[in-house]
């Protein structure tokens, strides 16, 4: 993340943390995720995560903590994982478990690696999505 506003885009140095404010360039820390969550009456939160690269399992807990909803029906979105190592995918994976998720449908940039560990770890949770797939949550 660079720091500072360029052109109308980019951030406020003054709303980050103390030790951030001096640095020209903050490494990705999982905690920068924007969501939109909904929570669906009986089911509960679906939360569409906006591909910001920061962190999946931050934006759910963000959602669950602002909603004061615990269970967690759906996640959906691009959880840019592809890049990392197996071990962190593991993790995130692991953590999903954890939270008892209904649904996982990860979209672009997740990665094979969450794929194929999820298929072990939550095989009847993952939902692949494809091209005109519609996912109704009602």
């Amino acid at each position: 993340m660079k720091v500072g506003i360029d052109h109308g885009l980019g951030c406020y140095a003054d709303k980050l943390p103390e030790e951030e404010r001096t640095k020209t360039v903050v490494p990705d820390q999982f905690r920068h995720e924007i969501a939109t969550a909904f929570n669906v009456k009986g089911r509960g939160l679906v939360v569409l995560t906006s591909c910001s690269h920061r962190g999946v399992v931050n934006a759910i807990k963000q959602a669950q903590a602002a909603s004061g909803v615990e269970k967690v029906h759906a996640v959906i979105g691009g959880f840019h994982l592809a890049l990392y190592k197996e071990d962190y995918v593991q993790q995130t994976v692991a953590a999903l478990k954890d939270i008892n998720v209904d649904y996982l449908i990860p979209l672009h940039c997740t990665g094979e690696p969450l794929y194929e560990i999820a298929k072990i770890e939550m095989p009847k949770k993952l939902l692949r999505s494809y091209t005109e797939r519609v996912s109704s949550f009602g």
